[in-house]
C-alpha cells in the first residue's frame, strides 16, 4: 500500500496545526492509526483548492478535511463512527455543520478582523512564509478573509451580535455533551475530534476572543477538551 502524505498548515502554542481543518485529520489519523508522513507547509496555497490540509496518496491529490477522511475510511476500511446508531450519526453530521460552518467563522473573525489579534496572526498563522513576502501577502490575505466573512454572511454583523451567535452554539455543544465522556457515550468519534480541532484552536491560543470565556464556563467542555488530548495528544 502507498505511503500517504498528510500536508498541513504549521504548528503554534503546543498544537500541531493552527488550523481547525487540519487538526481534523490530524485527530482522525491519530484515532485510526493511519501510518503516514505529515507535512508542514507554511501556506496553503500548494493543495488541490488552495486550502489547507490535502493528501498525496496513489498518485493521488485530495483536497478538504471532510473529503479526505471520507476517502480514507474507505481505502482503509476504518471509521471512528462505526459504534454510532443511525440516529447518532446523523446528529453528529449536524455537530460538524455547526463548527465548520458556523462557529469557525467566528473564530477567523477574531483571528482576522480583530486588530489586537493582528500583529499574533502575522507572526504566528503566517510566521512560516519568508519575512519580505510575507510582508506584501500579509495585508492581501486579510482583505481576502475579509470578503470571505461577509460572502459567508458572518462578516456583515456587528461585534455583539457575532458573540451571540457564537454563545448559542457552545452553549448548545455543551447542552449536547452532557457529563458523558464523549459526545456519544462511551467513546470517541469523529464529532469529538471536529469540536476538538476548533475549541483547542481558540481556548489554547494567544489571540484574544470572548468565546474563551464561554467555552470556560462549561466545566464539562473544559475537561473533555483535556480528556481528548490526554487520549490522542499526549505524546505530541
Amino acid at each position: 500500500m502507498a505511503k500517504l502524505k498528510a500536508y498541513h498548515l504549521p504548528g503554534r502554542w503546543g498544537l500541531p496545526t493552527v488550523s481547525p481543518f487540519c487538526l481534523k485529520l490530524d485527530a482522525f489519523l491519530r484515532m485510526t492509526g493511519i501510518e503516514h508522513d505529515s507535512i508542514t507547509a507554511a501556506t496553503p496555497f500548494g493543495g488541490p483548492k488552495k486550502k489547507a490540509p490535502w493528501i498525496e496518496y496513489g498518485g493521488r491529490i485530495i483536497g478538504d478535511s471532510t473529503l479526505i477522511i471520507d476517502f480514507l475510511k474507505e481505502e482503509y476500511e476504518v471509521d471512528p463512527d462505526a459504534h454510532l446508531t443511525p440516529q447518532q450519526k446523523a446528529t453528529s453530521v449536524t455537530i460538524q455543520r455547526l463548527i465548520e460552518e458556523n462557529l469557525y467563522w467566528a473564530m477567523v473573525y477574531d483571528r482576522w478582523r480583530r486588530d489586537e489579534n493582528w500583529p499574533i496572526l502575522k507572526s504566528s498563522v503566517l510566521g512560516d512564509i519568508p519575512a519580505p513576502l510575507r510582508t506584501v501577502l500579509a495585508p492581501y490575505a486579510r482583505r481576502a478573509v475579509r470578503k470571505q466573512l461577509e460572502g459567508h454572511g458572518l462578516g456583515l454583523h456587528n461585534p455583539e451580535d457575532i458573540e451571540a451567535i457564537a454563545r448559542k452554539d457552545i452553549d448548545a455543544l455543551a447542552a449536547l455533551l452532557g457529563e458523558g465522556p464523549w459526545f456519544f457515550g462511551a467513546k470517541p468519534s469523529m464529532a469529538d475530534a471536529t469540536v476538538y480541532s476548533l475549541l483547542a484552536n481558540i481556548l489554547w491560543v494567544p489571540f484574544v476572543s470572548p468565546m474563551k470565556a464561554m467555552i470556560e464556563g462549561h466545566p464539562n467542555l473544559v475537561s473533555w477538551l483535556e480528556r481528548f488530548k490526554a487520549e490522542y495528544f499526549a505524546k505530541g
